[in-house]
């Protein structure tokens, strides 16, 4: 009974690190799943959780983690799916999609709001444990891909954001 149970709990936590960046998750994304998968196919987020706007409290995480609590901003965002790192991982991704007329300094907004609080956060976390990590949250990336703000935090930033352009 008991070999049974572990060969149980352990199918499940294989099939939940498969699955973390997987098109088993696009249901929940919607129309951001393909730049997801781009994004995991070029880099390894496997101790990424994903937050999506559809999910419960979302919306507090998006203020509180992420900083977005302006209500012009909030009220323009569409669409994301935001990544809450998992231990000592500087490793993040996240994306932000605007409704299409959204001015450009409240996306800009957007972007300074997760630069203050998430991102450094991230950094000031990670300073004192771990110089490596704290090194790749150092050279993070942020892009606007049309409507969408893309942040990574990647020792494969740039393949990352290479792969979602294509």
């Amino acid at each position: 009974m008991k070999r049974i149970i572990v060969s149980l709990l352990t199918v499940v936590l294989f099939a939940a690190i498969l699955f973390s960046c997987s098109s088993a998750s696009s249901e929940k994304l919607g129309a951001l799943d393909k730049t997801v998968e781009k994004a995991c196919a070029a880099a390894d987020f496997s101790n990424v959780e994903f937050t999506y706007k559809s999910d419960e409290y979302s919306e507090e995480i998006l203020m509180f983690m992420y900083g977005i609590e302006d209500e012009n901003v909030i009220d323009q965002i569409d669409d994301f799916v935001l990544s809450e790192r998992s231990g000592m991982s500087a490793s993040t991704f996240a994306i932000i999609r605007f409704k299409d007329d959204t001015a450009k300094f409240i996306i800009e907004s957007a972007k300074s709001a997760v630069e203050e609080t998430y991102v450094q956060a991230l950094m000031n976390a990670l300073m004192p444990y771990d110089p490596t990590e704290y090194g790749i949250s150092q050279n993070y990336k942020f892009k606007t891909i049309g409507n969408d703000l893309v942040l990574v935090i990647s020792k494969d930033a740039d393949a990352v954001l290479e792969a979602i352009v294509k």
